[in-house]
């Protein structure tokens, strides 16, 4: 079992904003010498406003410090937790488009952007089914899958196909209020192994709040859920080499209103969670992105423990 971790370096890596949060982060797959991260963001007034861009940047590891930067943007559309895959050939950004349409009503959508070269980025391009946010994506082989969920309808359902062409309901309703007794299912890190059983991790914000841990065999009809009585917001998951994983969140003391982002090691036999550390953060936080790199993990994640500010920081710790 994974014993600790040790924190390396904390440093902050979003440009001045007034609100700079909901980070994602993956190895750059254009670079052979290994010596890079792609990291994206989104950068507003406020946690909740109407003006939301997508922030990527380029990132080297041995200073942390970015070195190339995009904006993408849509006028009038508030983009929103952009999410990181590659399919083998580019990589690509899905987020979250909610646009106010003229006659004052809501438009709610996927969308995507993607590079082969790592130096420009194509889009916008739209995907996926009204009011169903597909919060990530995975591949497995050359299909990508990814839970999508929908506050009225209190359950999240399983998409596939391809977030440059399109995504369609897989499996519905796999978990939720009605099916499970467990309201209010949302966010979640949903990730496969060589073979192509799925793992996933499932945010809560009802009842009893706590996070589930989901498994299933291929073709994914039949899901086996556990209940991780902890709540985890945002959560980001790795897989380590003995088929366990890192997990990282939000975790909220609830008694005293604390906030702050965690990491915990997750043994896949007894489903249980074990904490590791608390990375340096408070306020409005979490929302992390992982790539672990041999004995060293990456973290990119946002807090506003230091001037009440959002801010993206990225960790390296050792394990």
């Amino acid at each position: 079992m994974l014993d600790k971790l040790k924190i390396l370096e904390v440093t902050q890596i979003s440009a001045p904003a007034s609100h700079a949060a909901f980070t994602d982060l993956c190895a750059d797959p254009f670079e052979h010498s290994d010596s890079s991260l792609f990291c994206t963001y989104r950068e507003a007034d406020t946690h909740v406003s109407p003006n939301g861009r997508i922030i990527v940047v380029r990132i080297d590891k041995k200073t942390l410090k970015p070195f190339n930067s995009w904006a993408l943007e849509i006028p009038g559309t508030d983009l929103r937790d952009p999410k990181l895959s590659f399919d083998g050939k580019r990589l690509i950004i899905i987020a979250y488009a909610k646009t106010v349409l003229e006659d004052s009503s809501l438009s709610r959508h996927m969308v995507s952007y993607s590079s082969d070269t790592g130096l420009s980025w194509k889009g916008p391009h739209y995907f996926g089914d009204d009011a169903w946010w597909i919060w990530s994506c995975d591949w497995f082989k050359t299909t990508a899958y990814g839970f999508a969920y929908n506050r009225k309808a209190q359950s999240i359902s399983l998409y596939r196909g391809s977030p440059l062409d399109t995504m369609t309901c897989y499996q519905d309703n796999v978990f939720g209020l009605e099916r499970s007794d467990k309201g209010y299912p949302n966010e979640s890190a949903l990730l496969f192994d060589e073979l192509g059983n799925a793992s996933v991790f499932l945010r809560r914000d009802a009842d009893t709040y706590s996070a589930q841990f989901g498994y299933a065999n291929p073709p994914y009809s039949n899901w086996d859920w556990h209940d991780l009585n902890i709540y985890i917001g945002g959560p980001a998951a790795v897989m380590l080499e003995d088929g366990n994983f890192v997990v990282a969140g939000r975790h909220i003391e609830w008694e005293d209103d604390i906030f702050s982002t965690r990491l915990w090691h997750f043994d896949v036999q007894s489903k249980k969670l074990t904490e590791l550390i608390t990375l340096p953060s408070g306020g409005d936080t979490s929302y992390p992105g992982l790539v672990l790199d041999n004995d060293i993990l990456y973290v990119s994640y946002y807090s506003s423990h230091c001037d009440e500010k959002a801010r993206v920081y990225l960790a390296k710790l050792s394990m």
